[in-house]
């Protein structure tokens, strides 16, 4: 019966090479996540800052930012030159990186009436 010498060598190769799949998965997971974070807190800095644009109290602009972000958002208001601007930050745990910090602006032209 006649021996292989190369019997069993993709076993090896998988078994060498899933390590660097499961660390790829997962910094394409941790991107993503990432990703999807910073849309979610730009739409509530967005949304918070039309709202004081339009003149809605400040306590009623957080609360629609954090409405729409989370309520583990950071939110600070501003204005100035004739813009109403939001500051929003956000914190995201990923594993084997710990937290990131991810922050948006926004701002927006405030209404006046004629």
């Amino acid at each position: 019966m006649p021996t292989h010498p190369e019997a069993g060598s993709s076993t090896a190769e998988v078994a060498v090479l899933l390590p660097a799949v499961a660390l790829l998965l997962t910094v394409v997971a941790a991107a993503g996540m990432l990703g999807g974070e910073q849309v979610r807190i730009q739409q509530a800095a967005s949304a918070a800052a039309r709202e004081l644009a339009r003149g809605t109290d400040a306590g009623e602009a957080i609360a629609t930012a954090l409405r729409i972000g989370g309520t583990d958002l950071h939110v600070t208001l501003g204005s100035g030159a004739g813009y109403a601007k939001v500051f929003v930050a956000s914190g995201v745990a990923l594993p084997l990186l710990g937290e990131i910090r991810l922050t948006a602006e926004a701002s927006a032209r405030k209404e006046t009436e004629p």
